[in-house]
């Protein structure tokens, strides 16, 4: 179960980290007045840098979710009943 909670907040985060550079650049040109003619900006922000800050994202996500769903100190993992 902790694993699948592990691949969920990764997918999460790549979901998020795509669309942050994608919001991004539709708040720059939408009301910052950024002129973007041959849409090089929007090439930029989808395939160049919505990949890379959705990696990040997500190994990030994974990672905060791996450290708060480990087991205490004092819980007995599976498999470690100890000798019979």
């Amino acid at each position: 179960m902790r694993a699948l909670k592990i691949i969920g907040a990764f997918l999460a985060g790549l979901v998020i980290g795509e669309a942050i550079p994608i919001c991004g650049y539709l708040i720059a040109v939408s009301y910052m007045g950024v002129f973007d003619r041959d849409g090089g900006g929007a090439m930029g922000a989808i395939f160049i840098l919505g990949p890379m800050v959705a990696i990040v994202t997500g190994i990030i996500l994974a990672v905060i979710v791996a450290i708060r769903t480990r087991p205490k100190t004092g819980d007995a993992q599976p498999g470690s009943e100890g000798p019979r």
